[in-house]
């Protein structure tokens, strides 16, 4: 590219406006399509930062509102629910049964039990820190409390976003290689003008300008101009094509850097599954075990016996089951824009899907047997439980 603008430089001072146009198209069309394609992979970006904003119940001089997480200040009081993400790196002095999903930070799949009375040592690792709640992790069950300690950049997941950003990050495969190849095509050229313009100078007594229109020439036929075009619009292709799959590419030359990757090296069962439980398995208590289909937290399967599905009345007792497992139910499962969205605890939300898969889901039960009264799980009982009106008197 400093080739060619060179050259294009050479070109007006010589006064040829056609071979510089042609010369200046070339770097501008290049740079035109890599910048429009890098520019719409921000805005998706952005587009997907706005669409994920986190808000945050903050209690201030007394009152309590709900505000943007990026509001939140060092010394807001906090109040956490089931279904919230963490706004910022918070000290705990309230806690109700609080359980936190910190796979983000931890790995670990299953959530972490808070205790706001909890004491341990200055450096006690992050999974076993019972008295914090830290930015990004999902309350998946409670209540809390607590005092923002930290923000930003200062959060657990904030210096974690710094480690990887300051690490030293080599050229994708492809930009190396073009740097390599422009490098000894430039020399080339270089080395080949500046023999060919002596050559016609001293021995063959050209004039300056004919030579200096001579060297551009050369110069503009060594450098393969339309490779970088060509590349750009293989890599704006390559990152439509991922956009179709969900992921956004925010630079091009990133495209053949995951191609490229010959090993990934990663850890801990949660990074590498969904963090989705799934009903496998139902048995009942007079020995009859029936096969449950499908994985994750969306209800896609069906409930087998024998290799063939379990057909509606046909295992009263299996019914029961799946009503109770919806009924005595905190989550929330409901299928939305092409798709299902789901909140609470993951052993909740897994007995969901088994109802719907049986053909149950809460919102038309809890219209046939109203909600009277019920008792939240909470870690010192170890159990909960729905109460609820039927026609013929009540069922628990």
């Amino acid at each position: 590219m400093y080739i060619l603008a060179f050259a294009a430089l050479i070109a007006i001072l010589i006064r040829e406006p056609t071979d510089a146009g042609f010369i200046i198209i070339a770097l501008l069309l290049n740079a035109i399509i890599g910048g429009y394609q890098e520019w719409r992979a921000e805005e998706s970006a952005k587009a997907l930062q706005r669409l994920l904003q986190i808000k945050a119940t903050v209690q201030r001089e007394g009152e309590v509102a709900d505000i943007n997480a990026d509001s939140v200040v060092p010394g807001d009081i906090v109040w956490l629910e089931s279904g919230n993400r963490v706004p910022a790196d918070i000290r705990l002095f309230m806690t109700s049964g609080l359980e936190i999903d910190e796979s983000l930070l931890t790995g670990e799949s299953l959530p972490v039990l808070k205790d706001k009375s909890w004491e341990g040592e200055l450096y006690t690792p992050i999974g076993d820190t019972l008295n914090m709640a830290y930015a990004g992790s999902i309350v998946t069950r409670g209540r809390a409390k607590g005092m923002v300690v930290a923000t930003g950049q200062a959060t657990v997941v904030g210096q974690l976003a710094l480690e990887v950003i300051s690490g030293a990050q080599g050229d994708p495969p492809l930009v190396t290689r073009m740097k390599t190849f422009t490098h000894l095509i430039g020399l080339a050229a270089l080395v080949s003008a500046i023999a060919i313009g002596l050559f016609g100078l001293f021995l063959e007594r050209y004039g300056l300008a004919e030579m200096l229109r001579f060297i551009v020439a050369l110069a503009v036929s060594a450098i393969p101009e339309g490779l970088p075009v060509a590349m750009t619009v293989a890599l704006a292709v390559a990152t439509t094509r991922m956009a179709r799959r969900g992921v956004i590419v925010r630079r091009l030359a990133a495209v053949e850097g995951l191609g490229s990757c010959t090993y990934i090296a990663t850890d801990k069962t949660g990074t590498l599954t969904r963090n989705e439980l799934t009903v496998k398995e139902v048995c009942l208590p007079g020995g009859g075990a029936f096969e449950v289909s499908g994985a994750g937290f969306a209800p896609e399967g069906e409930v087998l016996i024998d290799k063939k599905p379990v057909l509606r009345g046909s295992h009263p007792e299996l019914e029961r089951i799946a009503m109770a497992a919806v009924l005595c139910n905190e989550a929330d499962l409901h299928h939305r824009d092409g798709g299902w969205a789901w909140r609470g605890d993951t052993v909740d939300i897994s007995l969901l899907s088994f109802g719907h898969k049986m053909g149950y889901d809460r919102e038309s039960l809890l219209d046939s047997y109203p909600l009277v009264n019920e008792i939240p799980f909470e870690p010192e009982r170890q159990f909960s439980a729905s109460y609820h009106e039927t026609g013929e008197g009540s069922l628990t």
